[in-house]
């Protein structure tokens, strides 16, 4: 350090050595910060050098001090602290002949180093510690900025590298790519939006430009926002010797100056804090990489494992309608138990056999005293799993079409990839006009059956099940109108299930009313007034069918 004078002469009498060490700095101009935890009493008369008489009180009451070029700090052994210094580009040797050549390292506080790990742990006062610190810190970014990073293009067979669109009911949904995948990973504060779950629903009305459904939903996205750091300015470092000299004061000023946190900083600074970068190349459907040499390893087995070749798995439903007197001969107390199924309806009292695989008492209950009696439920409540009993009944509903009991509204059969929804919509769409304030708008009705389905493949101990996640919408005009506009009722169901290969999931649970009102009569004869009642026949019919859906799986291409 640089002392203003030689000498000092001091006299105390039982003062304070915060006080005292106050003085001190304040006879050689220098500002100090003296922590809490320094205390003891000063008594005698000193006569000596200024760097002589700060050792003897450090050796005395236990402190230990500290000269960064600006402030003397000063602090209890308890205040001291440590880090661990991670350097990622540069080397331990390259570290050390930095602070060597700018006289940082004090010989007091020595730093350890692990060439092999690429760490170094430091110990010392804050101050000193925070200082060596930004000091690598910064020795680490030159490292990495001279070695420059590298790019890399990798194809990919499978996956898309990039976003796709798709209109699910005349909404834009965007399914991010790989590129966008590892973007949201290795920058989760850019701002990437993750995939907004939709919920469709049948009966809507819907504008036909824009698309809006009546409930008010549109298409949306995640507002992007930035994350970042603010830019903090390095201390001066000034080169010290043996008990920790700084620079000279001018050049202190100059490198304070320079380094003054209301400037901006360094073009250069944390360039490296925005790497990786991923790019999606749609045109060859590559993801390219940019990034530092020595952190290149990584991604090529990473977008290995995301670029898998998904499975082909094939989805045929079949959309049936049975009478409600009909049950009874399709088998209106459904008992339907084993292995493949766990099915039941009814009030029972006759259970179906299947090839003998099914257990003829299930749907009973034994109570207290032996009492054995049908706990089958009334109506029907139905969401199973199928293997040979849904041919059964297949076969069933088979017979009762022949009698125009039954009736199998659509068979839909559609091929998709594992893990991609599969969407089978039979749905009837008229356009209505409604008058605004200065405008008038066209919109949709649209009335139908949606069928959404989900499949995951899923191995699990050397068995293969099929995951499958079912929405169903099913809508239909009523009648009624408000406002000149149709009433519609619609359903929905949500359900998931695993399946496996052969098996079926049949759902069920609620009926369609249908109401038909018919006139016959004699052509001419049925006009005649008064008369003509005899020549006409009116008939009023009212059905109530039973609705359910038979999903069935298929793994084409393992």
């Amino acid at each position: 350090m640089h002392w203003k004078s030689p000498q000092i002469e001091y006299a105390a009498e039982g003062k304070d050595v915060k006080d005292v060490l106050r003085d001190f700095a304040a006879s050689q101009g220098i500002p100090a910060m003296i922590g809490n935890n320094v205390s003891g009493t000063v008594s005698g008369r000193f006569h000596m050098p200024p760097q002589r008489f700060l050792d003897t009180l450090a050796s005395t009451f236990g402190f230990i001090w500290y000269y960064d070029g600006t402030v003397l700090d000063i602090v209890a052994p308890s205040d001291m602290t440590n880090a661990v210094i991670d350097l990622d580009s540069t080397s331990v040797r390259e570290l050390q002949a930095t602070l060597d050549q700018m006289g940082v390292a004090d010989k007091r506080f020595p730093l350890t180093y692990d060439a092999a790990q690429g760490v170094a742990i430091v110990s010392g006062p804050p101050s000193y510690v925070k200082m060596i610190k930004d000091l690598a810190q910064r020795v680490d970014r030159k490292s990495t900025r001279r070695m420059g990073d590298e790019v890399r293009v990798f194809p990919l067979a499978h996956a898309w590298a990039m976003d796709r669109t798709v209109n699910v009911d005349g909404e834009n949904v965007t399914i991010p790519g790989v590129a966008t995948l590892l973007n949201n990973m290795y920058h989760p504060q850019s701002g990437g939006g993750a995939l907004a779950g939709s919920s469709r629903k049948l009966a809507y009305l819907s504008r036909n430009t824009p698309t809006r459904d009546v409930y008010g939903s549109t298409s949306g996205g995640m507002s992007n926002g930035r994350g970042g750091a603010g830019y903090v300015a390095l201390p001066p470092l000034p080169p010290g010797s043996n008990g920790g000299a700084a620079m000279p004061s001018g050049q202190l000023q100059q490198a304070r100056a320079a380094a003054s946190p209301d400037e901006a900083p360094p073009d250069d600074s944390g360039k490296d804090e925005a790497l990786p970068v991923f790019q999606a190349d749609p045109r060859t459907n590559s993801v390219l990489v940019r990034d530092t040499p020595d952190r290149m390893f990584q991604y090529p087995q990473l977008l290995q494992r995301l670029d898998v070749k998904p499975q082909l798995i094939e989805i045929s439903a079949q959309i049936i309608e049975v009478q409600d007197g009909a049950l009874d001969q399709l088998g209106v107390d459904w008992t339907l138990h084993n292995s493949h199924v766990d099915l039941q309806t009814g009030a029972g009292a006759g259970q179906n056999t299947y090839n003998g695989t099914l257990a003829p008492t299930f749907g009973t209950t034994t109570l207290s005293g032996g009492t054995s009696v049908n706990a089958a439920p009334l109506g029907m409540s139905l969401s199973a799993v199928l293997g040979d009993a849904g041919r059964y009944l297949l076969s069933r509903v088979d017979a009762l079409t022949q009698t125009d009991k039954a009736k199998v509204d659509a068979s839909p059969k559609v091929t998709t990839l594992n893990n991609v929804e599969a969407v089978m919509d039979n749905v009837t769409r008229f356009f209505v006009p409604v008058a605004g304030y200065a405008s008038a708008d066209l919109y949709t009705v649209s009335t139908g059956v949606s069928l959404r389905v989900l499949p995951m493949v899923v191995q699990e101990n050397g068995t293969t099940q099929i995951k499958l996640d079912v929405t169903i919408q099913d809508g239909h005009l009523s009648s009624q109108t408000v406002s000149n506009l149709p009433v519609i009722t619609s359903t929905n169901i949500n359900t998931s299930a695993f399946i496996s290969q052969g098996q079926a999931l049949l759902i069920a649970g609620y009926g369609v009313d249908d109401r038909s009102h018919t006139v016959s009569g004699v052509p001419g004869l049925s006009k005649i007034p008064v008369i003509g009642g005899l020549f006409r026949t009116t008939q009023q019919t009212d059905s109530h069918m039973e609705r359910l859906f038979l999903l069935t799986p298929k793994i084409i291409e393992p």
